[in-house]
């Protein structure tokens, strides 16, 4: 047997764990420090590190289209936690403008293998319309000149989420990670147009982290 085979396999390996280690030890960090209220540039690229964390095991885990799509909402993702965590004009818009972004190649690759006309897809997808139709209802006349913005975003991530419920593939998991990732910008809403949540920057980023790394073993899961 060839050594260099056995150490690629063990490299393989200790990579494969120590990635997801690493990815849940900066999200903790992270969120423990932005609780404690440190501030500084730095901070920014430590709230984006878990996403480029993700990236990598993206890379080494899917492949094809799924993976050059999951990458590109993964980089968007981590571009707006960049803009969000920093202090300059017009802050929110483009924040949340590479969210936009990212949440419509998330749904560009999920719908690709969406089935709408089965039974479990209509048990998931009714309850996320009707959602969505409350938290338009709820948040956009709180929202003012902003309300554009954030309808279209809304649209965009329900999208992603029907796409995810509608999934043929084994896609509960990729199912539990987008709902997680609308109660997480509902959440960011809630918060920033209606009144001050409790906590709300340790559950925003809690549920943030979780979404994130839920739909990239749900994708995993869903596409095998």
């Amino acid at each position: 047997m060839n050594p260099n085979m056995n150490t690629n396999a063990h490299s393989a390996a200790h990579t494969s764990q120590f990635l997801p280690g690493a990815f849940f030890f900066f999200a903790t960090l992270f969120m423990l420090l932005d609780g404690l209220a440190i501030q500084g540039l730095w901070m920014a690229s430590l709230k984006a590190l878990p996403i480029a964390i993700l990236a990598m095991m993206a890379m080494r885990h899917l492949e094809g289209l799924s993976r050059s799509l999951t990458l590109a909402a993964l980089a968007f993702s981590a571009l707006g936690d960049v803009l969000l965590e920093m202090t300059f004009a017009q802050q929110f818009i483009f924040g949340l403008g590479a969210f936009l972004v990212a949440q419509l190649l998330y749904a560009a690759n999920f719908l690709r293998f969406a089935d709408f006309r089965n039974r479990r897809s209509l048990i998931r997808i009714l309850p996320v319309i009707l959602v969505a139709v409350g938290l338009a209802r709820w948040i956009l006349p709180a929202a003012g000149e902003l309300a554009p913005a954030v309808l279209l975003y809304l649209l965009a991530i329900v999208a992603m989420a029907l796409g995810a419920g509608a999934h043929r593939g084994n896609s509960g998991l990729l199912f539990a990670g987008a709902l997680t990732f609308m109660l997480s910008d509902a959440l960011i809403a809630v918060n920033k147009f209606i009144a001050p949540l409790p906590l709300a920057d340790t559950a925003i980023m809690l549920t943030y982290y979780g979404a994130q790394v839920v739909i990239l073993y749900g994708i995993r899961r869903a596409q095998a």
